[in-house]
């Protein structure tokens, strides 16, 4: 399955810790401007408590990957997270955060959609991906994979290529990583 790897991402200071932008489409829309269709980041949650920038018109998901966090939506519902566990809002909800983390952001604009889902693998462990998406990504956040035997490094996100709908993973040591699909 052909992929393309993107190595360098753009990371900015927030009130609260730091974000990395992993990717955002199109490639030249900026996050600042709102023009963009999806966007998928990481971020750094340093404080204790904090309260979400309201993001109206955005569908976001948030998954914790290191440490806890609590999501207060207010008069929607509340969330606790751990590693690998998601949530679902609107951008434009009051959202106040509770714990310090590391997260992953995917960002939906207008009728894009997306799904994500997060794999913690043990050295030599297979997994098989069903690819479901118009853009599909895996994000390694910690260890060591090959996708269809190409070696993806921590910290690297790959762009898979769309004309496929199957491949597989396997962990060259203990990973773990992050599945994204998009559909616009």
């Amino acid at each position: 399955m052909p992929h393309r790897l993107k190595k360098n991402h753009i990371s900015t200071k927030w009130s609260g810790g730091e974000t990395t932008e992993l990717f955002i489409f199109p490639e030249d829309a900026q996050y600042k401007e709102g023009n963009y269709q999806f966007r998928l980041s990481t971020a750094t949650v340093e404080v204790e408590e904090s309260v979400f920038t309201s993001l109206p018109d955005v569908d976001r998901t948030l998954m914790v990957l290191e440490g806890k966090m609590e999501l207060v939506h207010l008069n929607q519902h509340s969330s606790l997270l751990g590693p690998l566990d998601v949530d679902r809002f609107k951008g434009d909800w009051v959202t106040e955060s509770k714990g310090k983390c590391v997260d992953f952001n995917l960002m939906c604009k207008g009728s894009t959609v997306g799904e994500v889902k997060g794999y913690n693998l043990s050295q030599g462990e297979n997994l098989a991906l069903d690819l479901n998406g118009r853009m599909n990504f895996i994000f390694v956040y910690q260890g060591m994979i090959e996708i269809d035997g190409i070696a993806v490094g921590e910290g690297n996100l790959s762009i898979l290529d769309t004309n496929s709908n199957s491949g597989s993973i396997l962990a060259n040591e203990q990973s773990v990583f992050i599945e994204v699909s998009v559909v616009f």
